[in-house]
């Protein structure tokens, strides 16, 4: 078994955009106008690895955690 991709939905107070980062990567995976459209991307991602999703409001508080599993 692979190793779980863990991810991160969060605002970047600068630009006003949704970030979607996988953990332990600097890099941002994307970056989207909304909210909704950043933890589909987070989900889609997460859903390949059967990893989990942390979602952050725009204070930086984890407002929901998801698990997506891989099985098909």
């Amino acid at each position: 078994m692979g190793l779980l991709s863990n991810y991160t939905v969060f605002n970047d107070k600068k630009t006003g955009l949704w970030i979607v980062r996988r953990h332990g990567s600097v890099k941002k995976s994307d970056s989207f106008a909304t909210q909704v459209e950043a933890i589909a991307r987070a989900k889609e991602l997460a859903g390949k690895s059967g990893g989990s999703i942390n979602i952050k409001n725009k204070d930086g508080i984890v407002r929901e955690q998801a698990m997506k599993s891989n099985k098909k």
